[in-house]
């Protein structure tokens, strides 16, 4: 399944150095230990359907994961978070559009990754040219 994981530019070299998308919660800290890690991915290829605190994330990584791996966000988070973390999630974060993001419950390795591209200057960073 092709899908799409956007990050910041300064933290590219480090996803790059660990040639993995590292699966975290929420904000790569440990402080919540029975949460599952999971990598975020969306559908759209697009920056602008991001929650507008990460808009700033102009690196987008194209994977291609095994679909059965590539859990529907909204589903996973029923099973999976406390509900009120769901709704304020939804209601917060992705508005009317959830369908569209999706969990994997663990690192993406680069062996799965098609491209990835700066789309501030619309430059190819992985694989090398």
């Amino acid at each position: 399944m092709l899908l799409f994981h956007f990050t910041r530019p300064e933290l590219w070299p480090l996803i790059l150095a660990d040639a993995e998308i590292k699966a975290t919660w929420p904000t790569g800290s440990d402080d919540t230990p029975e949460l599952a890690r999971t990598v975020h991915l969306t559908s759209d290829p697009s920056p602008v359907s991001l929650p507008g605190p990460f808009r700033d994330c102009t690196v987008r990584i194209t994977v291609e994961v095994p679909e059965p791996e590539a859990q529907r966000w909204h589903a996973w988070a029923g099973t999976r978070l406390p509900a009120q973390t769901v709704h304020v999630l939804t209601a917060t974060h992705f508005g009317d559009r959830p369908d569209e993001w999706f969990v994997v419950e663990r690192a993406i390795p680069s062996a799965e990754w098609v491209s990835v591209v700066d789309l501030d200057v619309r430059t190819p960073l992985w694989p090398r040219p």
